[in-house]
């Protein structure tokens, strides 16, 4: 397991919300630590948006890189059409618990269960595929790249293990890539699923493509490989636990259950699951509706998360005091309210020792968009705050310290 004790030292300033990614400082020990971002992500940032507030302008109009966008695009359905499938079977069992005390079967365990091409009970095609990808991925300069990234030589494959660049985004190479996690999609806007932006699909009144999650991108057969060990603590925080409950039932559509369900189909069980909300909701309603395998790991704080560092009812203070750098830790921020939202979010980007503690991190970061007036507010309203391009550079920075930062929806 990655020790990010080791990789990383961030300094801390203290500066205003708008210049506040560009002042956390990033230094990585050696190069195998360093957060390789993709192209069309970088582009963004570096154009800052064009200084617009669209979400659809990188989408809509000629750029270096839109023709990459919309073949990563294309792309992403082919990736959601096999994820989907690892959905439709049981939960795959917990992968700590397969692996042997000398982890010599952790190759055979991680193509099994966790590659997003293994899918248990289908025929697995890996083999003719990655052959037939190799031939067209010829280019030296990819191959000196791919062998950086990965830390072997490709004339391993398809020997080797599996991929995502290759087996799923080998036309538009549009995925980032952080050597604590594996490939993840860019950092682009609308800060969401794609779809929304494309021709036809501008009257966002239903929200329909906005709550769509098939654009996250995790990297489970890279963190079986390198991250999960026999005795780490997995836990899942939730920050804003709307569960929609109804009686004795829940909504089990709710992005975070979906989200659970999802790191339990690729073999990542969570032994703690710690839910913050506000709403009042008694505690024996919560436990009747929530799913049978949510019962035992689920800890019910229903009281306001707290935004003041170092208060007992902030969820950070409970991590800092509870786990360490060797745990697995997944959080999930999205309480809709920016005056408790974003000092726990600030308190991420700049603190490194949370940033030690936490793996991947989820966030609905309200911005000025114009697509998304409608559930976010007008430009001036308090419940939207910085721009597209800040953001950007927020969660980016969140990966060059070592922590997966995904857009939640």
């Amino acid at each position: 397991a990655y020790n990010k004790r080791k990789h990383y030292q961030i300094s801390k300033m203290k500066c205003s919300f708008s210049a506040l990614a560009s002042f956390i400082v990033v230094s990585a020990v050696n190069v195998q630590s360093q957060y390789i971002p993709a192209k069309a992500e970088q582009h963004v940032i570096d154009i800052k948006n064009n200084n617009s507030n669209s979400g659809c302008l990188i989408w809509n109009q000629e750029s270096p890189v839109r023709n990459d966008l919309e073949l990563w695009r294309n792309e992403l359905h082919q990736y959601t059409n096999q994820m989907n499938k690892k959905t439709q079977t049981d939960f795959v069992p917990d992968l700590r618990r397969l692996f042997n005390d000398d982890y010599s079967n952790r190759e055979e365990v991680c193509r099994k269960y966790a590659d997003a091409n293994s899918v248990v009970g289908l025929v697995d095609t890996m083999a003719e595929n990655t052959l037939q990808k190799l031939e067209s991925f010829s280019d030296p300069k990819t191959v000196e790249l791919k062998q950086s990234l990965r830390g072997r030589n490709l004339s391993e494959a398809p020997n080797a293990s599996s991929n995502l660049m290759e087996d799923f985004f080998n036309g538009s190479q549009q995925l980032s890539y952080l050597p604590t996690q594996g490939y993840m999609e860019p950092l682009v806007p609308p800060l969401r699923h794609p779809d929304m932006c494309q021709p036809g699909r501008t009257d966002f009144s239903d929200g329909q493509y906005m709550a769509l999650m098939d654009y996250l991108i995790e990297d489970y057969g890279h963190i079986c490989r390198n991250v999960l060990t026999k005795n780490m603590r997995t836990v899942f925080l939730d920050i804003g636990a709307r569960y929609k409950f109804d009686g004795h039932k829940t909504d089990v559509q709710a992005a975070a259950i979906k989200t659970i369900e999802k790191y339990r189909h690729n073999g990542i069980h969570f032994d703690h699951i710690y839910a913050y909300e506000v709403q009042e909701v008694k505690t024996e309603a919560v436990y009747d509706a929530v799913p049978d395998h949510m019962q035992g790991p689920l800890h019910w704080v229903n009281i306001p998360a707290s935004p003041e560092e170092d208060h007992k009812h902030n969820p950070w203070t409970m991590l800092l005091e509870s786990y360490h750098p060797e745990d697995f830790i997944v959080v999930k921020l999205d309480i809709d309210t920016p005056s408790v939202e974003m000092p726990l979010f600030n308190q991420l980007l700049t603190n490194p020792e949370l940033q030690k503690l936490v793996d991947v991190f989820y966030f609905e970061h309200h911005v000025k968009m114009d697509e998304m007036k409608k559930f976010w507010g007008d430009h001036s309203s308090i419940n939207s705050k910085g721009t597209i391009t800040e953001s950007l550079e927020m969660f980016q920075s969140l990966r060059k310290a070592g922590v997966a930062a995904h857009y939640w929806i």
